[in-house]
């Protein structure tokens, strides 16, 4: 009984299959030969550019700290 299941199952996945279309060619108008396609900007960016080093400190006052960096101190209206 459950040979004839598997069977079913197995034949209507092969048909399923069969009857499946191939998938669209996802860039149809791109050709690698072609002059007309231009090229993409090859400026250079370093990969660093905006880096800043932080060095470890030592511990500070939490609540001064917090004070400082809290929206209210830089007048955003918060």
């Amino acid at each position: 009984m459950r040979i004839p299941a598997i069977a079913a199952l197995a034949a209507s996945l092969f048909a399923a299959g069969c009857a499946a279309s191939t998938p669209p060619n996802p860039l149809p108008a791109f050709n690698a030969a072609d002059p007309n396609m231009g090229l993409r900007d090859a400026r250079y960016s370093p990969v660093l550019g905006d880096f800043h080093p932080r060095r470890p400190t030592g511990p500070e006052n939490w609540r001064r700290l917090n004070d400082r960096l809290s929206p209210a101190n830089r007048r955003t209206g918060s």
